[in-house]
């Protein structure tokens, strides 16, 4: 495998992203190994929610029994295979399969088999014929993750540390609830699900791909948003880091383009972030972008555009299905929300000025590499190679580097290959 993925150099085939061995290895040896985003509990607030997933490409359904307890499970039927649940979102107490009726309670348990006593003699043990169950499934601050590996270490530590460090400065900033707000974006990419995921430590591209958002004035100067990147342990990332101070000043404003409620709501959110966090945490106030390895990715921009959501479907070597949520703080100002519910509009949605600008470099990038002689030659991820440990922030948490550089797409690859190695699920 080292000779497709040389982090010495930075070289790496283009072939991983089209050899269908290596994609079917990722689906053992990464997604069934990994902490998986599988919902958000405003999305299943009360019981007998539900709502529908994939976990890579497996059909997952999340939801609330009548106890309040969370559970995921395969969307199949343990009889023949048929979905059990073939909506998106929902409340019910049971699920009935529409092949041949087996009915399932909301905690798994197979309670109906229509002519049980005839068809199946009555010897047929329901209680070891439930719906088949993920059997890790933890929350952190609302973020529902799942994860096929028993052995698996817990949420927290898969996140690290120094990740957890971001993850709160985003999300502890909101003076109620973090809730998802309207229905999932959904929208189908011919490319791999890597290049869409790992573009969001790339904040290289920004000032080319996304040129024309700065000229005609809809963002700030780029160089105001972040300073730094950054990368932490098992391929998490992060993007955008402004200089200390710097995020505040970007909301106050935005606040004053808005009005006096929105002005009043930045001091609070100063305010909040200083009783929760960590001075420094606070003093950050904002961070842009967020990799949680491996296809699950972040826009936090400040307190006006909420949490944006992305989550990279794989769908073969050479298809993603993005789906996208947008979560606002239940008490912002409705100012607030709307300039945010406009922003996400304007900006990532599919149509949006970003988005297009990112699908059309993916299935671009897809297209030229793709065949057979362009597949021989590889990706180059040098910038920056021989300069990582150089920038020390204090209070500042993981490895830090520019702005531009190319270390968090390194780091990606780095556990990306720890994985495919283990246990010899890799053929060299």
């Amino acid at each position: 495998m080292d000779h497709y993925v040389n982090l010495e150099t930075g070289s790496i085939s283009r072939k991983v992203n089209y050899d269908p061995e290596i994609y079917q290895d990722e689906m053992a040896k990464i997604f069934t190994k990994t902490w998986l985003f599988v919902a958000h509990e405003s999305q299943i607030k009360h019981p007998g929610d539900y709502i529908t997933n994939y976990m890579a490409e497996d059909p997952v359904i999340v939801t609330r029994d009548g106890t309040g307890k969370i559970h995921v499970f395969l969307n199949s039927c343990p009889h023949r295979g048929m979905k059990v649940c073939s909506v998106d979102a929902g409340n019910s107490k049971f699920f009935r399969c529409p092949y041949h009726g087996w009915t399932f309670e909301n905690n798994g348990n197979l309670i109906g088999v229509p002519e049980l006593q005839y068809a199946y003699y009555g010897e047929l043990d329901k209680s070891k014929n439930g719906l088949i169950t993920v059997p890790r499934v933890e929350s952190y601050k609302g973020f529902i993750f799942a994860n096929w590996d028993p052995n698996a270490l817990p949420l927290k530590e898969y996140f690290g540390k120094d990740l957890l460090w971001y993850l709160d400065t985003a999300f502890e900033r909101a003076l109620g609830e973090f809730e998802v707000a309207g229905p999932i974006m959904k929208q189908k990419i011919k490319t791999n699900w890597k290049i869409c995921t790992e573009n969001f430590g790339d904040d290289y591209h920004v000032l080319y791909t996304h040129g024309s958002a700065f000229k005609i004035g809809f963002m700030p100067p780029y160089d105001q948003l972040g300073e730094y990147n950054a990368y932490c342990d098992h391929g998490h990332s992060v993007g955008d880091i402004p200089k200390f101070g710097v995020g505040l000043e970007l909301d106050r404003a935005i606040a004053k383009q808005i009005g006096p409620e929105a002005e009043q709501y930045v001091e609070q959110i100063d305010q909040r972030l200083k009783e929760r966090l960590s001075p420094e945490q606070a003093n950050l106030h904002q961070i842009g972008q967020i990799l949680i390895f491996p296809n699950l990715t972040f826009l936090t921009f400040g307190c006006f555009r909420g949490i944006h959501i992305f989550q990279w479907h794989p769908k073969g070597t050479d298809e993603v299905e993005l789906w996208q949520i947008s979560l606002y703080d239940s008490e912002a100002p409705d100012q607030a929300k709307q300039f945010a519910r406009i922003f996400s509009q304007r900006e990532n949605a599919p149509a949006g000025l970003f988005a297009a600008d990112d699908g059309s470099n993916f299935e671009q990038i897809t297209e030229s590499t793709k065949p057979y002689v362009s597949r021989q030659h590889h990706f180059n991820y040098s910038m920056g190679i021989r300069h990582e440990g150089e920038i020390k922030v204090p209070g500042l948490p993981g490895h830090l580097g520019r702005h531009y550089s190319e270390q968090n797409q390194r780091n990606f690859y780095r556990y990306w290959l720890k994985l495919m190695k283990e246990e010899g699920i890799f053929h060299e």
